[in-house]
């Protein structure tokens, strides 16, 4: 081989050298779109981030629940406004009668105060005329004696009436105490209902099953079985119940089940067909709902 085939061959050598390498950095830096698009959560890993279709069911999933809490606070806010003015109303209402108490206590001391002058001035006129009339002056010690016990026995009663008034306000203001109390306490029953799905006008005894964990006691042929709870736990006519099996560790589901008859530690409940998975069999689980 001559000179000329040598560097020939080198340069092949060098050339390939290079594309290889240019071929291995296009290798890394090329992204399947598809995978950044669609990649579902299962196949998502750490250098492979959810695709984007998936993200942007997410943040729609997150918006509709945002949405969802902000129509419930608006609500709540629209029930306690409610209440607020309820109660304004209410306390405006007190207000006004006890403004026309005032007015009436305020008349009647003004009748006092008018006897008052009155009973001064017939002291001052009968003072002017206790020089001329010397004999008149006992009659009119004793008619002012009498005007003075009056006026004791009217301010007496103005004393009486005003501790009427306050302890009347105490007691108002003791009920407002305790209305607002039990106003509170009703609330938190009600967002206790909310928060577990209930509703405060349904009824629950007759719809609802109690929690509880049974065990079955007998099978007969006719597809009636017998379990080890009754009335005295809870259970009422009607009530359906789930059937599982426990075996290795893991539980199977059986079917379902509904109370026919009630005593009060067993009750006879009949298997539905529509819900049946297999045979329900002695010790098998009966649960109220299976978590």
């Amino acid at each position: 081989m001559n000179l000329v085939g040598k560097i020939f061959t080198v340069v092949i050598l060098v050339l390939c050298l290079v594309f290889m390498g240019l071929a291995m950095m296009v290798y890394t830096a090329q992204k399947n779109w598809r995978d950044v698009v669609m990649l579902s959560q299962n196949e998502a890993t750490t250098g492979k981030p959810l695709g984007l279709k998936w993200q942007l069911e997410t943040a729609k999933k997150e918006n509709e629940n945002l949405n969802d809490e902000k129509a419930k606070l608006q609500k709540e806010y629209a029930a306690e406004k409610a209440a607020r003015q309820q109660s304004l109303s209410r306390l405006q209402t007190e207000l006004g009668i006890a403004q026309k108490d005032r007015k009436a206590l305020e008349a009647a001391r003004a009748d006092l105060e008018k006897d008052k002058r009155d009973s001064v001035a017939a002291m001052s006129a009968t003072q002017k005329n206790l020089n001329v009339m010397q004999q008149e002056r006992d009659r009119l010690r004793t008619a002012l004696l009498e005007a003075q016990q009056d006026r004791d026995k009217h301010f007496g009663r103005v004393v009486e009436v005003t501790d009427q008034l306050n302890q009347a306000t105490n007691e108002k203001e003791l009920l407002r105490k305790r209305t607002l109390e039990l106003a509170k306490d009703l609330k938190k029953a009600d967002d206790a209902l909310r928060y577990n799905g209930l509703d405060k006008n349904s009824d629950y005894k007759s719809k609802m099953p109690p929690k509880l964990d049974a065990i079955v006691t007998s099978v007969n042929g006719d597809g009636l079985i017998e379990i080890s709870l009754g009335s005295d736990a809870g259970l009422r006519e009607g009530h359906q119940l789930e059937v599982y099996r426990i075996g290795g560790g893991e539980s199977t589901y059986v079917g379902r089940v509904k109370v026919v008859r009630t005593d009060p530690s067993k009750s006879v409940c009949k298997i539905d067909p529509n819900f049946q998975n297999s045979n329900v069999m002695v010790n098998d689980r009966v649960a109220s709902k299976i978590e």
